[in-house]
C-alpha cells in the first residue's frame, strides 16, 4: 500500500472545530470561486453520527483507524486506504465502534465547509461528555435551514444508534 503525504511541515489552515463529537479541519479556503471543500475529520471512539442526508456529495477517506458507516441498507467496516463516496441525498450515519481514533480525508462542497464552520465550535472549548442541549438546538436549527434532513429517534435506533 502507498503513503500518503497530505502535508509536511506545520500546517493550520483553520483550528480544529467540534462539530457534536466528530472534529473537523478545513483544509481548503471556504471561498465562492472553490467548487469543493477539502477537511480531515477525526471520530473519536465511541463517537458517532446519527442517520441523516443533504444534497451534497462527500467522499470519505480513510487515513487511520477502523469506522462503520450505514448506507441506507447495512453497516459496512472501512480501513486505512478505503473511499467511500456518497451521493447527494443519500441518507446515512457513521460509527465509530473501536477504542482508537479514526482520521478521514473528506472532500465535500463548499456548503458543507460553511455548514460544519457554523455549527462548529473550537474543539479546545468543548467539555468532554455528550453536547449540551442548547448545542444540540443549534445544531438542529442550522441543519433545517440548510435543507438536511435529521433521522428521528426511531430511525436511528432501527439502525442501532439510541439517541438522548
Amino acid at each position: 500500500m502507498s503513503k500518503i503525504i497530505l502535508y509536511k511541515g506545520e500546517y493550520s489552515m483553520s483550528e480544529v472545530l467540534d462539530v457534536l463529537g466528530p472534529r473537523i479541519q478545513h483544509l481548503t479556503e471556504l471561498s465562492d470561486d472553490q467548487t469543493y471543500c477539502l477537511m480531515k475529520g477525526e471520530v473519536g471512539p465511541g463517537v458517532f453520527v446519527p442517520i441523516h442526508s443533504h444534497e451534497d456529495r462527500e467522499t470519505f477517506f480513510v487515513l487511520s483507524g477502523e469506522i462503520e458507516a450505514w448506507t441506507g441498507d447495512k453497516w459496512t467496516v472501512y480501513r486505512v486506504g478505503d473511499t467511500l463516496d456518497i451521493p447527494g441525498n443519500r441518507k446515512h450515519a457513521w460509527r465509530n465502534s473501536t477504542s482508537e481514533n479514526v482520521t478521514l480525508l473528506i472532500a465535500s462542497t463548499v456548503k458543507m465547509g460553511e455548514f460544519f464552520n457554523e455549527i462548529g465550535r473550537p474543539a479546545d472549548s468543548v467539555p468532554p461528555g455528550p453536547p449540551e442541549p442548547a448545542a444540540l438546538q443549534h445544531f438542529v436549527e442550522v441543519a433545517l435551514s440548510y435543507g438536511y434532513w435529521l433521522g428521528t429517534p426511531d430511525d436511528n435506533a432501527t439502525i442501532g444508534l439510541l439517541l438522548g
